[in-house]
């Protein structure tokens, strides 16, 4: 994880309970205020602590929006890892979840591109690395197989992610699910026929 946006980590529990504090209030405060508007005094004062107490922990604006959308990322990628290894459907159900949860979620972070997604690029290759071990586990790909097959589902899906996200007039993502879902399985069909 890379943190050299931040001033310091916290260790005491104390600390660590400000951190947080400070992490909520500024998502409260970006919904409230609109991102234009984001100041750290706006946070320090939600939180009712001082600016100083703030800059213990983040120098600036930008490094609290960095840590949110590393924590954001964080969890997306639990959940697709859930998704993809959970529950009691079967293998197409699971990639169609994925889908519609990438889609969804990948979309929603570039509603609010405020950051240069410091750890999007580490988080999507272990995406891939589980997209590979899934396409293995389900017999889709056998298993010498390279990773060929899940990076390039991975870029088409976060391709129209990313596409979908930056376009305001789209506000029924249902059907880019259902022709990227028929996309991707036409990319392993292909691949299995090759």
């Amino acid at each position: 994880m890379n943190t050299e946006y931040l001033r310091k980590k916290p260790k005491q529990l104390r600390s660590k309970l400000m951190f947080d504090n400070i992490l909520k209030v500024s998502t409260r405060v970006i919904e409230e205020v609109s991102l234009k508007k984001f100041t750290t005094n706006k946070v320090a004062e939600a939180a009712g602590i001082s600016i100083g107490s703030l800059y213990q922990y983040f120098p600036n604006k930008q490094s609290i929006l960095i840590e949110l959308e590393r924590i954001a990322v964080d969890e997306m990628t639990a959940n697709i890892e859930s998704l993809l290894f959970g529950g009691n459907h079967n293998s197409q159900e699971q990639l169609f979840k994925v889908i519609e949860y990438f889609l969804i979620t990948d979309s929603a972070l570039y509603d609010n591109p405020f950051t240069i997604n410091t750890e999007y690029s580490v988080q999507k290759n272990k995406i891939k690395n589980s997209l590979d071990f899934f396409l293995k586990s389900n017999g889709y790909i056998d298993e010498a197989s390279d990773d060929f097959l899940a990076d390039y589902i991975l870029m088409l899906v976060t391709g129209i992610g990313s596409k979908l996200g930056k376009r305001k007039d789209i506000k029924d993502l249902d059907p880019w699910i259902k022709i990227t879902f028929n996309s991707v399985m036409l990319s392993i069909s292909s691949h299995q026929n090759k």
